[in-house]
């Protein structure tokens, strides 16, 4: 890789994000920028990686803010990314003391409307033959989603971004009125907005073919970090070699890698039970 190339991660200032960032700083040849809400502690976690010799760089980011994604669009009018990152997200513990709607509609917002909006903002600015790597879970996996017909609509390979779209608001509509499982949807809001997420990596990669761009998404384990509030099996570190061997290194594009890195079908049995060994 020549040195001029760029990479973006997003919600990068600690756990997943930033032990990215740091196996970017050592694999990939060229810019790293560490993104964050918060510039205090995203400068921070850039000063450490700086103490252990790295050199990213920093850029303040809030992918639900359109003002934040319209200045980066303006940073990045002179130079090109070759590798785009999206890691921000959130989770809702089922403990947590939020209404319904609420923790569906910020769950939706972060980890799928927002993640698109930027990622579409950001798409002029993407080198042909790049790479887009989303983060997403192992409930981003379409068997999660308990109504057969809502799956087929799904993974259908005609959907449309507006179709997707139009059916996340849909979900938040069913979960308005109390309809979310009678609707077929489910329980959990952070399933719903990972599977668009992968359908949208999906819709996304079959557009962005011709330009050579792979899109590709990733379930990289249980990470132990500040939303699990420290539970999980594998550190950020851990979590992290993965999805960097895939960033720099895809097969191809519109996979969907278990955290063990291989590739399983979206739409096959859910990989929790034959690859994990977790009784479903």
């Amino acid at each position: 890789m020549s040195e001029n190339k760029t990479a973006i991660v997003t919600g990068a200032n600690k756990g997943l994000g930033f032990a990215i960032v740091k196996g970017l700083c050592q694999n990939f040849k060229g810019l790293v920028y560490l993104t964050s809400r918060n510039e205090d502690r995203g400068k921070t976690a850039c000063q450490e990686l700086q103490k252990l010799g790295y050199t990213p760089q920093y850029y303040k980011l809030d992918v639900t803010d359109e003002k934040s994604v319209l200045n980066l669009c303006s940073f990045l009018k002179s130079r090109k990314i070759d590798l785009l990152i999206n890691n921000a997200g959130v989770l809702f513990l089922k403990d947590s003391k939020e209404s319904k709607i609420t923790q569906a509609e910020q769950t939706l917002l972060i980890n799928f409307f927002a993640l698109v909006n930027f990622t579409e903002a950001i798409l002029p600015f993407m080198n042909d033959n790049g790479t887009i790597l989303n983060i997403s879970s192992s409930s981003g996996h379409l068997s999660r989603i308990p109504s057969e017909k809502l799956r087929k609509e799904i993974s259908n390979p005609n959907l449309s971004l507006i179709d997707l779209k139009s059916l996340m608001k849909k979900y938040i509509d069913s979960v308005k009125f109390n309809r979310e499982i009678s609707d077929g949807w489910g329980d959990s809001p952070y399933v719903v907005s990972k599977v668009g997420l992968n359908a949208y990596t999906f819709i996304l990669n079959r557009r962005l073919k011709e330009r050579g761009i792979l899109v590709n998404c990733v379930h990289p384990g249980y990470v132990m970090s500040d939303m699990t509030r420290g539970a999980g099996t594998v550190s950020p570190e851990q979590a992290a070699e993965v999805v960097v061997k895939l960033a720099l290194t895809p097969e191809t594009g519109g996979l969907y890698v278990w955290h063990n890195g291989v590739t399983v079908p979206w739409d096959g049995p859910d990989p929790r039970g034959y690859i994990d060994g977790k009784p479903l």
